[in-house]
């Protein structure tokens, strides 16, 4: 046996690994610079190159195809949305009819003759400080914007619209509550100006009233079996104060189908446009 040390192993250059492996890019492009053919090393850089510019361009393909999805998915759930506020809208505005009516006959008469019958001021008196609340869908709207998916929307003329939407909706929804709370300070001023109990207790009348259990119905807010002052229909039309009240219950409902309906009319405008969008 030997004792002379094996010398130890060396790493191949790079060169000599680029020679033993001609058929990859690193090893094409090495035989061709040493043999100085030019032409084989700009078309191995040109091809690398393509592939490149091939790559971005596949990526960004896929991407603008994502965003398109996305963008029609945002202007599909946007038009739901837009026509709910709208059916919301319409609905309150059926329901809110008598209870904006109301208060204006009780304000009307203060100046007849004669006062409307009976069952009328009190179902009038009832409903004057009943409303509902507005509640326009603004979910997709505020996650575009809030996300910055707006820049999805491709037509400026359509982000722009998203955005003025959006805002006028806030807009309108503050002056609504504005005159919501002060059509509760109205009302509630009614409520300890006019005898309630009474008025709820005549509405259902004497003989429903003696054979109701006092929780079944919220309107029996007096004793079972006792008798019942009547209302004085003709004072309590005359009441000043009373009048003064309703006269600013009115203005207050008045002013809050305003909002109301400029939601609505705002919810059909950028649906239109969002339809538009979606069919071309």
């Amino acid at each position: 046996m030997s004792d002379t040390p094996t010398p130890p192993l060396e790493a191949p250059s790079a060169e000599t690994a680029s020679a033993g492996h001609p058929w990859t890019f690193l090893g094409r492009l090495t035989r061709a610079l040493r043999e100085q053919n030019w032409f084989a090393v700009a078309l191995e850089v040109v091809i690398v190159v393509l592939g490149v510019v091939i790559g971005f361009q596949v990526t960004a393909w896929g991407q603008d195809r994502a965003d398109r999805v996305k963008e029609e998915t945002y202007l599909h759930q946007l038009a739901r949305d837009l026509a709910e506020t709208e059916r919301q809208a319409d609905g309150l505005g059926r329901a809110m009819a008598p209870l904006v009516r109301a208060p204006r006959r009780l304000a009307q008469a203060h100046f007849l003759p004669q006062p409307p019958p009976r069952d009328s001021v009190l179902a009038w008196a009832m409903l004057a400080p009943v409303y509902f609340e507005v509640s326009p869908v603004l979910g997709t709207a505020e996650a575009l914007v809030a996300t910055g998916d707006i820049g999805l929307i491709r037509d400026d003329s359509l982000r722009t619209a998203i955005t003025a939407y959006l805002e006028q909706a806030r807009e309108d929804i503050r002056g609504w509550v504005v005159w919501r709370d002060l059509l509760v300070q109205h009302t509630n001023d009614f409520g300890l100006s006019t005898p309630m109990a009474t008025i709820l207790a005549e509405s259902v009348g004497p003989a429903v009233l003696d054979s109701l259990d006092r929780a079944d119905d919220w309107r029996a807010l007096a004793p079972p079996g006792l008798p019942l002052p009547t209302l004085d229909v003709t004072a309590f039309v005359r009441d000043v104060p009373m009048h003064r009240l309703m006269t600013m219950i009115v203005v207050a409902k008045d002013n809050m189908g305003y909002h109301r309906t400029r939601i609505a009319r705002s919810a059909a405008t950028l649906r239109g446009r969002v339809e538009a969008e979606m069919d071309r």
